[in-house]
């Protein structure tokens, strides 16, 4: 649900978290049931979407909306000439 919410591809989310795109592949076909509370910290942090929600389907699924997260979210869906770009940009600052 959360890829298919973020229109990315299963490849580009787990590079996105640092873990292996077998490991959200598991995750997404429930061949692996369980996430630990860091992934699900790291999911909340990263997308907005609550650790208990990810971790228990339990309270809402998105936290409210922080403009910051959307900034990084933008940011890492960027491609290497916009980033570089992105970079002189902050560097002129």
């Amino acid at each position: 649900m959360i890829i298919g919410n973020l229109q990315m591809t299963q490849a580009e989310f787990a590079q996105s978290l640092g873990v292996s795109a077998n490991y959200i592949s598991l995750l997404a076909t429930n061949k692996k049931k369980n996430v630990s509370l860091t992934f699900a910290k790291l999911v909340e942090s990263l997308y907005g979407y609550s650790a208990q929600w990810v971790l228990y389907g339990e309270a809402e699924g998105l936290v409210k909306k922080d403009p910051r997260r959307q900034l990084v979210n933008a940011v890492l869906k960027m491609p290497e000439e916009k980033l570089v770009r992105l970079e002189e940009f902050i560097q002129m600052l």
